[in-house]
């Protein structure tokens, strides 16, 4: 954890949906402590009493209230609330029920957002969610008073040799501002950069990135036409693969004629199913850096208006 120097408070996380704490360990490489989490399933919950025996948890979000949360942590204030919440309705491989499904539970994790504040709000999901529920996560969070920007990353562009894409959902609170720049005003009162929110493409020398809500043709080859599989489909076909690895019936013990590329270890199923759940660290660490240091002022070593902020304070 960021040791608190300069009257700069301690960066906390509360984690919902946790899993076995892929987003948890990269959260704590940037810095942040996790104060409490949130998960339903037993054998994540274990591997989460393993590494984090400290830290307080809920297995049920429906038990998760503001009372709840500050008499399990004693917490008034938190930095950054993170949820993977459940890709099943969402997913390509599935019966993509939406908000139909059961396991649709983002209504619950915008409940406790709304409830607790946080000044930070990082969910994530699958690829094909963009084509589905995004819309009404955006139009939430909005209305929670939160801008959001949002990015599909690929586990294999920080070196995973796998692509697994997932949609990341940044939200930050428009009451809350740990920037100087977005603290200055004009003699006027008004804000001092609203005609000039980009980073000049001039003293970047890349194209400035705008966030934005994307259409539902995201993932289309033309026009409004969506490309009919993010993901491989895999069994249930003739193709010599059992009907179980479809996605859409579980093994309730592993079948043993299958070929191993890795020793039969303890719950070796259940270890797999949690790691294909799991968010990779490294895939989410660069978004919690930035998050990071923008709490804790280093952003001021890349920020391109620092020069002009420190300028008009010498004023």
């Amino acid at each position: 954890m960021i040791k608190n120097e300069k009257n700069i408070k301690p960066l906390t996380h509360l984690s919902l949906f946790t899993g076995i704490g892929g987003i948890d360990i990269a959260a704590e490489a940037a810095g942040f402590t996790t104060v409490c989490q949130c998960e339903w399933a037993d054998y994540p919950t274990a591997v989460l009493e393993k590494h984090w025996p400290d830290v307080p948890r809920f297995r049920d979000i429906h038990t998760l209230t503001k009372e709840a949360f500050y008499e399990q942590t004693g917490k008034k204030e938190l930095t950054l609330l993170s949820g993977g919440f459940p890709c099943q309705p969402f997913s390509s491989i599935g019966p993509k029920k939406g908000f139909e499904d059961a396991r649709y539970l983002w209504p619950e994790m915008c409940r406790v957002i709304n409830e607790l504040r946080p000044h930070y709000v990082l969910g994530e999901n699958v690829a094909n969610f963009i084509n589905m529920g995004f819309h009404k996560t955006l139009i939430d969070l909005a209305k929670a008073g939160y801008a959001v920007w949002t990015f599909v990353l690929p586990a294999c562009a920080v070196g995973a040799w796998h692509e697994r894409k997932r949609t990341f959902i940044v939200g930050i609170d428009v009451s809350y501002s740990p920037c100087r720049r977005h603290r200055l005003k004009d003699k006027d009162g008004t804000d001092k950069h609203i005609p000039k929110r980009g980073v000049p493409p001039e003293e970047t020398g890349r194209e400035v990135l705008v966030g934005g809500a994307f259409g539902n043709n995201l993932f289309s080859d033309a026009g409004n036409r969506p490309v009919a599989a993010l993901q491989p489909g895999m069994g249930g076909m003739a193709d010599g693969l059992p009907t179980g690895v479809d996605g859409n019936i579980l093994w309730c013990i592993e079948p043993t004629d299958i070929p191993r590329l890795s020793p039969n270890t303890k719950d070796r199923s259940k270890r797999l199913k949690t790691l294909g759940n799991a968010v990779v660290p490294a895939q989410v660490y660069p978004i919690l850096k930035y998050i990071a240091d923008m709490e804790t002022g280093k952003c001021s070593e890349w920020c391109v208006w620092e020069k002009e902020v420190a300028d008009h304070e010498t004023v």
